[in-house]
């Protein structure tokens, strides 16, 4: 079967496109300079990017008794490996088998599905890691990146047992392993569908199976980020980040150590960091030893060392890990609340906390708290101010209409302050997207006077202050009163008086107002939570579903998706706009867009490809929104598509 890479569809081998969503199963876009390239090819012909899916497989066997060692500090137990080096007679003779035959063979399975990445693997790429296990790592290639994973067939298979690992983190172990093993999953597989609830920190399996004495795990690859240690070296970094990090790892402590991988968060180079500085691990280490938390401790006590921090700099948290180390701190939850204390201190610190990297800290904290200690272990608070923002707006007329009834505004005012110790920024934002409908001429009219009232509404009430509900509902009702007048002096009636819908966004600062009345709508997407959609139609389907009809039944009625409220076609007493409030506490990107985009669930069936990514500040906003109108014109393309991006990034207050 292939997957759909869209809507995740399954479909026959034989299928060029997508049965569901008319995705093509046959060739791809390359993420550099948009050409369409075969789905399979792992380098664009036109700019040469590499277009191949790149996982970071993890090569295990049974080892053999061994003796008893006594522990080493982990964070000194790596050893790097060239290709070359792999049959060297430094690895055991086990080893040598095992991955000399693989590299001969260049494909992990017998499908010859995943392939060895011989040209980008390097010495920091292969590892021969000492817990007491055979296990390398090493760089492939998804050939096949449509096909269906064996891990994803046994999911459907298993349903109640997946549910249960994801579910109860306290499942017995050994009643886990024992199912793994009837299902072909190698052991190595099982902490991380234990550890599905602290995705994305902990990495997602892509693929996993059992071949005789050896075992495979494919995960996303994450070998090319940067190392934590090295955001560390920056001399702009202050001591705050560094207590961030050190707290957000010990929020894993106990989960980790639970289900014996610990050693995870003592592997140097297993700590990455992404484009925007979020902490996240390579993989999962298991180790026949369970390390304590004055390891964890002297970890930390040698990174800091090596450093290069100023002395006065971590003076106080070298006394605390000392403290650790001695058995005086004695639960991870004593040293979290000596790390949050030291965080309060800091603020008071010297200039050179102040010049730290802006673009360090994103609000993913919560995600990294199972909810049975959230109350118990309050995450390292930090106030969260904002960082910037961008925006982007577009509008189609879509593949089957003749005039474009849409219209959409955008004011974005941005203030920057800046002397030699900080940098602020303060911003009021106003975006407004209207789908425009009546008789001739008529839908561009409305949307467009609709839009034209509300920003001469705005710089006239909006002077201090985000509005109040009641003015926002005051301007609402006010551009309806102007479009209705205007139906009465054009002796529009029926069909013919004109309309529009409505939503709005007013950003200030942190604090964000929403309104709308129709059926446009506003999303929004955050690490953490994912999408969420922040309004509810204003038609007939929705309003039977709000009084408790099915929503099966609700919209096979023949006027499900008539308008119940619209701006202009009658007065006052008949529209209602809803208003709410939102306080950004993580970086986030808000969509506004007109049904054109959003018809047939587009946006729920694709934000995980065409709208997660743009939440990096390193995104191009605007192309991105090309890319979903695009999407939307092959998708639905019946209507006007127009669509506004407004992203919204944080940093720490200090």
């Amino acid at each position: 079967m292939l997957i759909c890479p869209q809507c995740q569809f399954e479909n026959p081998d034989t299928n060029n496109y997508c049965q569901n969503c008319g995705t093509s199963l046959t060739d791809k876009t390359c993420p550099q300079c948009n050409a369409n390239i075969p789905i399979q090819a792992e380098q664009c012909d036109r700019c040469g990017a590499f277009t191949g899916t790149l996982l970071w497989a993890i090569l295990t066997k049974e080892p053999a008794a061994e003796k008893h060692r006594e522990p080493v500090l982990p964070a000194q137990r790596a050893k790097s490996l060239t290709i070359s080096e792999l049959s060297d007679s430094s690895l055991s003779q086990e080893k040598s088998e095992l991955f000399q035959a693989q590299i001969t063979a260049r494909y992990l399975d017998r499908d010859q599905r995943y392939r060895i990445d011989l040209l980008n693997n390097s010495k920091e790429k292969i590892v021969e890691s000492n817990w007491g296990e055979s296990l390398v790592q090493v760089r492939v290639i998804d050939c096949q990146p449509l096909q269906k994973s064996y891990l994803s067939t046994c999911r459907e298979q298993h349903t109640e047992f997946f549910a249960q690992l994801e579910r109860d983190f306290n499942i017995s172990f050994p009643t886990a392993l024992q199912s793994c093993q009837q299902l072909g999953i190698p052991i190595q597989a099982l902490p991380y569908l234990m550890l599905q609830n602290y995705t994305p920190i902990v990495p997602e399996i892509y693929d996993t199976w059992q071949q005789d004495d050896r075992g495979v795990v494919l995960l996303p690859d994450r070998s090319q980020w940067q190392l934590l240690v090295e955001v560390w070296t920056k001399p702009e970094i202050s001591l705050l980040p560094i207590l961030w990090s050190l707290d957000k790892m010990a929020m894993l402590w106990g989960p980790l150590c639970q289900i014996n991988c610990g050693k995870s968060l003592l592997v140097k180079t297993n700590l990455r960091v992404d484009e925007d500085q979020s902490l996240y691990l390579q993989q999962l280490y298991t180790a026949d030893f369970q390390p304590s938390l004055a390891d964890l401790a002297k970890t930390w006590q040698l990174w800091l060392s090596e450093s290069g921090q100023e002395v006065s700099q971590i003076q106080v948290l070298d006394r605390l890990l000392k403290e650790t180390i001695g058995g005086k701190i004695e639960t991870v939850e004593e040293l979290r609340s000596h790390l949050q204390q030291i965080a309060a201190n800091v603020k008071d610190e010297s200039d050179r906390s102040a010049k730290m990297d802006l673009d360090f800290f994103v609000a993913d904290d919560e995600e990294l708290i199972d909810e049975s200690d959230s109350e118990e272990q309050p995450t390292l608070m930090i106030p969260m101010r904002l960082a910037g923002i961008a925006d982007a707006g577009c509008t189609d007329v879509g593949s089957q209409r003749d005039r474009n009834e849409d219209f959409f505004c955008i004011h974005t005012n941005l203030n920057k302050q800046e002397n030699p110790i900080e940098k602020t920024f303060s911003v009021r934002g106003l975006y407004i997207v209207c789908d425009g409908m009546g008789g001739h001429a008529a839908g561009e009219i409305a949307s467009a006077m609709a839009v034209e009232t509300l920003e001469h509404y705005f710089q006239a009430h909006w002077q201090g202050e985000l509005p109040n509900e009641a003015t926002i509902k005051n301007g609402i009702l006010y551009t309806n009163q102007a479009l209705y007048q205007n139906n009465l002096h054009q002796a529009r009636s029926g069909s013919g008086r004109m309309g529009t819908t409505l939503v709005m966004a007013l950003v200030q600062d942190l604090q964000v107002a929403i309104a709308h009345v129709g059926d446009s709508r506003i999303y929004q997407i955050t690490r953490q939570r994912g999408l969420e959609q922040l309004t509810s139609d204003h038609e007939v389907g929705q309003r039977e579903i709000n009084r408790g009809v099915e929503p099966e039944i609700a919209y096979t009625r023949p006027d499900a998706y008539q308008l119940t409220q619209a701006l202009g076609p009658r007065d006052n007493n008949y529209v209602r706009p809803e208003i709410k409030y939102l306080d950004i506490k993580e970086d986030t990107l808000l969509l506004l867009c007109s049904d054109g985009l959003c018809d047939r669930n587009l946006v729920e069936n694709y934000w995980q490809t065409h709208l997660a990514p743009l939440i990096s500040s390193s995104a191009d906003l605007q192309e991105g929104l090309f890319q979903l109108i695009d999407l939307a014109n092959n998708y639905n393309g019946h209507d006007n598509i127009t669509g506004i991006l407004v992203r919204i990034k944080l940093r720490p207050t200090l």
